[in-house]
């Protein structure tokens, strides 16, 4: 008998339920994960998507990676917010896993904290900055908007799941393409833009050799800061200058404005 046999237990009405078909749905299920993620660094995998009311930040329901093992957040999260001079960062706390009643639990809690500094068992969601009386939101009005100082969720640092190491969440490399797909391209910036609109993660070394490449600068030790960054510059460069100049004066305004 082969060793690579695959077994699909049929459940039907008055079969006798036995042990070995309930093995077979537990090894498929959380064998097969696993195994499509083993290539993958520690990171959010899918969803986690953040929603905000006047007084609460939720996690939405999604995979998450780390030191290995695969959680599952089934449910949303929710913790209230409040205004501060600093950044607080929402994070994911992962308990150490213990055995309870026959079972390996691993517990993940939500954490805001204005720490900044991430011990090995916690992973950033997002950061924000508040003032007193703003609503913290979500939507952005352009791509340079996501690291607007106040008032703004950012999840530039927020680490994704990639081959590799983690990388730039796909809502952001998706985003750029969405802008600058409007402009004038290289054939560079085309290929760039069509693999970062399938809105899957991609690596740090696909975004790092573009931005390399579009700017003609050295290679660098990048992170999501730097990459964010690297993007911002290459998208700037692409808007044409009279879109460049307004971007700056709306900036001018809303400095003026936060002083």
């Amino acid at each position: 008998m082969s060793d690579n046999q695959q077994r699909i237990p049929k459940f039907e009405a008055l079969h006798i339920l036995r042990q070995s078909m309930l093995c077979d749905v537990r090894d498929r299920g959380v064998d097969t994960l696993p195994l499509l993620y083993q290539d993958y660094s520690n990171g959010i995998i899918s969803g986690c998507r953040m929603m905000t009311t006047k007084e609460t930040i939720t996690v939405q329901p999604g995979l998450v990676k780390h030191a290995g093992f695969i959680y599952y957040l089934q449910k949303p999260m929710t913790l209230a917010y409040w205004p501060t001079d600093e950044y607080a960062i929402l994070k994911l706390v992962f308990a150490a896993p213990t055995e309870l009643q026959g079972a390996m639990v691993y517990e993940l809690n939500l954490d805001l904290t204005n720490n900044l500094t991430l011990t090995p068992d916690e992973m950033e969601l997002c950061r924000f900055k508040l003032k007193r009386g703003s609503i913290l939101r979500v939507n952005y009005t352009d791509f340079f908007d996501r690291t607007t100082e106040f008032d703004t969720v950012n999840n530039i640092y927020a680490p994704y799941a990639a081959v590799g190491r983690s990388t730039l969440s796909p809502d952001i490399t998706k985003a750029f393409a969405n802008e600058v797909k409007n402009y004038t391209l290289t054939e560079l910036d085309r290929q760039f833009c069509l693999s970062a609109l399938n809105g899957q993660p991609l690596s740090v070394e696909t975004i790092g050799f573009y931005i390399s490449q579009r700017l003609q600068q050295e290679e660098q030790a990048w992170d999501n800061a730097s990459l964010f960054d690297g993007l911002t510059r290459v998208l700037d460069e692409i808007r044409p200058a009279g879109l460049r100049e307004c971007r700056r004066e709306r900036r001018r305004r809303r400095e003026v404005f936060v002083d």
